[in-house]
């Protein structure tokens, strides 16, 4: 028996399934020289080359390559299997959601099912849609809550919501006070926004030029909304945010709301579950988070 750990099988399959080493990177929010790392390594345990590469072409399997796929599949999947029976045994509900899914988007579906069902613990991981992702692909967790714009690549989902996003920025900023602000004044100021490199911030730039918005200068990133908050508030830059998760500050008059002369842009909120996670409570869970965003308008 092939003696090779499930994540290398992992980043593996990630590979053939993604068509190329630099997607399948991004899909488990690694680097591309460990994925490279995690090939040579398997090649060397097969004693025969996986893939045939190309210049300018996605990597092909050869055949020992799709023998292996065909192993690794079968690994993962009763992994999977193993782990979801494990949480289905004990009571619990694993789900995945991104970070700001999780602190704005979750909190009364939650309080809701908590009162429901008293005696199912909740596991909750948060992260990256790069994370979120890569753990539910694992079978460490029976949901995955993630938002796009939308189709979500590799990813079979439902959509549960949609949500409006909005220009923000501090009291003081220039433009606070303006009306029908154009998009080419609007790029004539410094933005944060969510790093280029993640899924997350090439779907907000993807938007913005599907809007007509010219290109932005990016003054400060990160992947925490919290600190794109603190850092909008520090007078470094306009954010493309969630309304809901800075409502409060909206209300408070902490940071307000530009008025961009463009339509309403919205994000989906998307569920996939585990299709081997039968729990009934699984479904009441996604049940709850449907009504909640039945109810919401903006």
């Amino acid at each position: 028996m092939l003696q090779v750990t499930p994540r290398r099988l992992e980043v593996f399959v990630a590979v053939v399934d993604h068509a190329g080493f630099g997607a399948a990177a991004a899909a488990l929010n690694v680097t591309q020289p460990s994925v490279s790392a995690h090939i040579r390594a398997l090649e060397g345990q097969v004693g025969a080359a996986l893939f045939d590469r190309f210049p300018g072409q996605a990597p092909k399997l050869t055949e020992a390559g799709r023998t292996l796929y065909a192993y690794a599949r079968d690994v993962l999947d009763r992994t999977q299997s193993v782990v979801s029976e494990l949480g289905q045994a004990s009571g619990r509900v694993r789900f995945a959601a991104q970070r700001s899914v999780a602190t704005a988007l979750l909190r009364r579906p939650l309080e809701a099912f908590a009162a429901e069902c008293p005696d199912v613990e909740l596991i909750a991981r948060t992260g990256t849609f790069e994370e979120v992702l890569s753990v539910f692909r694992s079978g460490a967790v029976d949901l995955v809550f993630v938002l796009s714009h939308g189709e979500v690549p590799g990813l079979d989902c439902t959509p549960l919501g949609r949500y409006r996003l909005a220009f923000v920025a501090p009291r003081d900023h220039p433009l606070a006070a303006q009306v029908q602000i154009s998009p080419q004044e609007l790029a004539q100021h410094p933005f944060v926004a969510a790093p280029r490199s993640s899924y997350f911030g090439r779907t907000l730039i993807r938007m913005l030029q599907e809007a007509g918005v010219p290109p932005l200068t990016i003054r400060s990133q990160a992947e925490e909304a919290s600190m794109l908050r603190e850092m909008m508030l520090a007078g470094l830059g306009i954010c493309l945010a969630l309304r809901r998760s800075v409502q409060n500050d909206l209300e408070t008059g902490i940071l307000v709301e530009l008025d961009v002369d463009l339509d309403p842009m919205y994000l989906r909120l998307n569920y996939a579950q585990n299709p081997r996670a039968t729990l009934p409570q699984i479904g009441r869970l996604v049940d709850l988070v449907r009504q909640a965003e039945a109810q919401v308008v903006a």
